[in-house]
């Protein structure tokens, strides 16, 4: 992985299978300053930091253009690059040469080595038309996770890519999930237009939840958004995103070394020979892995939750919206674990609110991460949740129920009080987990009938 700003591909062109090279610094603007959409992104980013306090990571800081504009405001700002760019491209090095000149505040991470083995912490990271030029999914995730390890609690990471630039019809071929592009050169491009959904799935898997309070009016047809680095890496277990890198990076740098005698880390643009293999990460399928390997106990409880969130949103997506979670109820006294709002467009949560006439405006989740059986109190918490007016029914996910009989007892009582749960065990999760990835959306709301029969 990184191992040159250059990646060998085979995809067809013209009815034929061709290759073709891609390089990732290609795209790199020749603009000598922000654009006044992206200055006018940065100023309401950077509101209430104190520029000589700030540590800012420009990744893929490309020729420096933000970089050297962010110094001059006074903020510390590592750029991080590959160091082919700063040799092929003689702005890139002039400019490279006026920060380490003029700005005591500048700092050079070479990438990838001095960006994974970096071990100090940001307050603002930039993504500014990064990954949407990155061919390879997974290195998308990875740039995502070493972020998220290296920013501070309460940091801001701003996402900012380019939207609607490129046709189908403008570009050279098609390549996996995205265009190849830039016609007529030696080494082409790569562009990938995301959606919301998809940089919000991306960010939440790697431990960022969006930042509503961000509004950036100036940004244009540009997508521009904050994440605030708030939860545990969801698939760095499976993936192995952070530890993979760090070994590979360590038996880079020992050869390295012995090659030239000596510790510098030199990155050198070479035509790989070896045709990258393009394969996707669907991120469900990698949440029901890594399902599996948390373990029980409060220690895991947060982890637990939001994989259990981001599980249940994928699963229902098309039948509940506004997914929520910790949701303030009833005059701020209480909180919810996941609240959806039901569309009652289809399946079986229109059917529980037009056939069963159940109120179910809202749905409401509690989530526990328990060795042994869940309790009197946990039945307790999701009644207090439940009432004719905000919804009466409600879900209990659990790692598993060893006394079915007790537990179907505490579902009676509930529902002799028009209070109607139902439980979902990991065994549940990994089936409807299945159900939806072969799109067997039927069998999903089969599923959650049967449970619903069985109980009234």
């Amino acid at each position: 992985m990184w191992e040159s700003p250059i990646y060998k591909f085979k995809t067809e062109i013209g009815g034929k299978l061709k290759e073709i090279y891609i390089d990732v610094t290609g795209s790199a603007p020749t603009f000598n300053k922000p654009g006044k959409q992206l200055e006018g992104t940065f100023k309401d980013l950077l509101k209430g930091l104190d520029p000589s306090k700030t540590k800012i990571l420009d990744f893929g800081g490309a020729k420096l253009r933000n970089t050297l504009y962010l110094l001059e405001k006074g903020y510390t700002v590592y750029a991080c690059e590959f160091d082919d760019l700063f040799k092929r491209s003689k702005q890139a090095n002039d400019y490279l040469e006026q920060a380490k000149n003029q700005y005591p505040n500048f700092k050079k991470l070479v990438f990838p080595h001095d960006f994974v083995d970096f071990e100090e912490q940001f307050d603002v990271i930039l993504l500014i038309n990064v990954l949407d030029i990155m061919p390879v999914p997974i290195e998308r995730l990875c740039v995502l996770a070493l972020c998220r390890e290296k920013m501070k609690e309460d940091g801001r990471l701003l996402w900012y890519t380019q939207h609607g630039t490129y046709s189908e019809e403008d570009a050279v071929a098609k390549l996996y999930d995205g265009l190849v592009t830039g016609k007529g050169r030696k080494f082409n491009m790569f562009y990938r237009d995301f959606t919301r959904k998809e940089i919000n799935e991306m960010l939440q898997s790697t431990g960022f939840s969006y930042n509503p309070n961000f509004k950036f009016p100036t940004s244009g047809p540009n997508q521009a958004y904050v994440f605030n680095p708030d939860g545990p890496i969801l698939v760095d277990s499976t993936l192995g995103l952070i530890a993979q890198l760090k070994k590979k990076n360590k038996i880079k740098s020992r050869e390295i070394e012995r090659k030239s005698g000596t510790e510098e880390k030199k990155y050198t643009a070479e035509v790989p020979k070896r045709t990258t293999k393009l394969e996707g990460v669907n991120l469900l399928e990698q949440y029901s892995s890594e399902l599996k390997k948390i373990r029980t106990g409060r220690k895991n409880a947060n982890r637990y939750h939001k994989l259990i969130f981001n599980i249940i949103k994928s699963i229902f997506d098309d039948s509940l919206k506004k997914p929520q979670m910790e949701e303030v109820l009833a005059g701020r006294t209480q909180r919810c674990d996941i609240t959806f709002q039901n569309e009652r467009d289809n399946g079986f949560f229109k059917q529980l609110d037009e056939g069963y006439h159940i109120t179910c405006p809202n749905i409401f989740i509690e989530c526990k991460n328990y060795d042994g059986d869940i309790g009197n109190p946990e039945f307790a918490q999701i009644q207090n949740r439940l009432n004719k007016i905000r919804g009466q029914f409600g879900i209990i996910i659990c790692r598993k129920v060893l006394d079915t009989q007790k537990a179907k007892e505490r579902q009676i009582n509930l529902k002799n009080d028009d209070k109607y749960v139902i439980i979902f065990t990991d065994s549940d999760i990994k089936t409807l987990v299945e159900f939806k990835l072969n799109n067997k959306n039927e069998e999903i709301n089969n599923l959650i009938e049967d449970k619903f029969k069985q109980l009234i």
